[in-house]
């Protein structure tokens, strides 16, 4: 916008004669029967003291004005044409107000000791209606207040004996004087208001700019830090399974449980600000509550076995079927519960329950027999980057932070996490969470089990990273699969179209082609050719929810988050090739 352009516009917001004087022609439209009603009254009170030709006059010049009142604030004619009709309208509202002015000048002159009283309050009305329905717009506010506000300092200069009728000029004065400074009172505190609004919507966009630039940095820090860490925690695994000398086997083991912490740890803190961020999102699917529970009790088992801590699992007949929720998410919980019990526990033994409580709420219990708490220390276990103490940190690790995940997650789900400890006996945490019952849902144990992977024997690889294809290659081709490798979506295309493979793995963020339009456009190369359906497993290190949607959108039949470790890609690989989607697990990538 020019100079010249910039300056009207700003002087014509000053006044008022723009987009919020536009605002005010709704409430004009609302208020035009009471008008009405109002002009009808006070021509049957005229008919008492004014001339019936004078009262027509001033019938017909009021019906003009707010006619085309109304034709002015016709929001369709305004879109059209706004400084056109806006310019209308404050000549229609000129003409009324000068109608009002007029039957108020008629009552002046009128005969009887009242007529005075009238005049003075029918023209007093129209300067209270401009303090309390003009004030939004300067402009409108002078097109109105002004007839009325120069006939009651005029009126008492008409008398014969003016000096003798002082008092009435006064007072008719103050009435001007008050309705002014009221009114530019009003219009200051409007545009005082309009400022504050203009400053929180600024702030609002800067804040909603702020959560776009976090949630993006989220996902760019989440993949950046998953590539490289795959690279470590798959090769790290590749070598624990390899026939190694004690010492090396043991230096390999030791990497990968690092790994593992770390990529637990990342999960973790941006778990944390999507929860902050209000961008976890809650799911309702059928899974089975029991299987559920003993799928983590068999996940956390091998680390208790470490300890020699027996993991009893305890589950009421009445809770063990399917319900509708967010198995991911009540698996995240559970896990932290039972990886806690585990870490804090010396001795004894870990107990994992599930019942059916009071209102039909699914109850699952976490206790063991470790060191335990105080009430004070309880207080303070739910926040973030908090443990019972300080020496906890130093004995067993940890950020802290997953009871507080874990708390969100739980009131996300409209449940409640909560906890009782005495100390130098034990712990027991639990989850409480109403879930509607669900069809009958596919057991854990049975998810877990798909076809053998060696009915795979050629399988395409798309990956820019030159870590994360040779550590694919080292897993597939040990064992026994033919690996085709490229380096973009784009090659990916064209490999599919001159190959035949069982399964593909397809990276996200490449060169050339994204794995996204790859997907796309091998897909559409399958429908156009009527030719079979590859199966299609995003092995990214974007992790997000909506990247996943992404990717099933795009024609993807599984979504694979990296770090990876060679018994998930092969049993992923496994799952496609029987025809099942293999689910993210949001759990530990997020």
């Amino acid at each position: 916008m020019r100079g010249g352009q910039l300056e009207i516009a700003m002087n014509l917001s000053l006044l008022g004669f723009d987009a919020a004087f536009d605002q005010t022609a709704v409430d004009t439209r609302k208020q035009a029967g009471g008008r009405i009603v109002i002009s009808v009254l006070v021509f049957l009170t005229g008919l008492t003291a004014i001339p019936l030709g004078a009262l027509v006059a001033w019938a017909a010049i009021y019906a003009i004005g707010d006619s085309t009142l109304w034709i002015a604030t016709d929001p369709r004619r305004l879109a059209r044409n706004p400084v056109f009709f806006r310019t209308l309208r404050l000549l229609a509202t000129a003409v009324s107000t000068c109608a009002w002015v007029t039957i108020g000048w008629l009552w002046w002159w009128a005969p009887g000791e009242t007529s005075r009283v009238v005049a003075v309050a029918l023209t007093s009305g129209v300067l209270l209606y401009v303090v309390r329905g003009c004030h939004r717009s300067l402009v409108h506010m002078l097109t109105t207040g002004l007839p009325p506000a120069v006939i009651l300092l005029v009126l008492p200069f008409t008398l014969p004996n003016f000096t003798s009728e002082l008092g009435l000029f006064w007072s008719m004065a103050l009435i001007v004087v008050f309705a002014a400074t009221s009114g530019l009172n009003a219009w200051r505190g409007h545009r005082a208001l309009q400022a504050t609004n203009r400053a929180l919507v600024d702030k609002q966009h800067e804040a909603e700019a702020a959560s776009v630039a976090k949630s993006e940095f989220l996902a760019n820090m989440s993949h950046e830090i998953r590539t490289p860490l795959n690279g470590v925690l798959a090769m790290a695994h590749v070598l624990d399974e390899a026939d190694l000398p004690p010492r090396e086997q043991e230096a390999a083991r030791m990497i990968c449980a690092s790994g593992e912490m770390l990529e637990r740890l990342l999960s973790d803190i941006l778990d944390l600000a999507k929860v902050e961020a209000g961008q976890l999102e809650i799911e309702a699917v059928p899974f089975h509550a029991g299987d559920l529970v003993r799928n983590v009790a068999a996940l956390c088992r091998p680390r208790a076995d470490e300890k020699g801590l027996p993991i009893v699992v305890e589950i009421d007949a009445a809770a063990d079927r399917a319900y509708e929720g967010d198995a991911v998410r009540v698996r995240q919980v559970l896990i932290n519960l039972v990886s806690n019990a585990v870490k804090f526990t010396t001795a004894g033994e870990v107990r994992l329950a599930l019942t059916v409580g009071t209102d039909d709420r699914l109850r699952f219990a976490v206790s063991d027999t470790g060191d335990g708490f105080d009430p004070a220390h309880k207080a303070r276990l739910f926040d973030r980057f908090q443990q019972a103490d300080g020496s906890i940190t130093r004995r067993f690790g940890g950020s802290g932070l997953g009871l507080a995940i874990s708390k969100h997650l739980a009131e996300m789900m409209g449940g409640v996490l909560d906890c009782d400890s005495i100390p130098g006996t034990g712990s027991v945490f639990w989850f409480e969470v109403i879930l509607p019952v669900g069809a009958v849902a596919r057991p854990e144990d049975e998810a877990s089990s798909s076809g053998p992977v060696h009915a795979v024997t050629r399988v395409l690889v798309a990956d820019d990273h030159p870590t994360n294809l040779r550590v694919v290659e080292i897993i597939l081709r040990g064992a026994g699969i033919e690996v085709t490798s490229v380096a973009n979506g784009l090659e990916a295309v064209q490999a599919h179209a001159v190959g035949i493979y069982d399964v593909i793995l397809m990276d996200m963020q490449m060169p050339v082609m994204d794995g996204l339009t790859a997907v796309a456009e091998i897909r559409g190369t399958e429908a156009r050719m009527n030719g079979p359906r590859t199966p299609i497993i995003m092995l990214t290190a974007n992790a997000m929810p909506e990247q996943v949607r992404a990717g099933q959108l795009a024609g993807a039949d599984a979504h694979l988050a990296k770090p990876i470790t060679p018994a998930s890609l092969l049993q992923a690989i496994a799952d496609v090739a029987v025809g099942e989607s293999v689910a993210p697990d949001l759990a530990r990538a997020v």
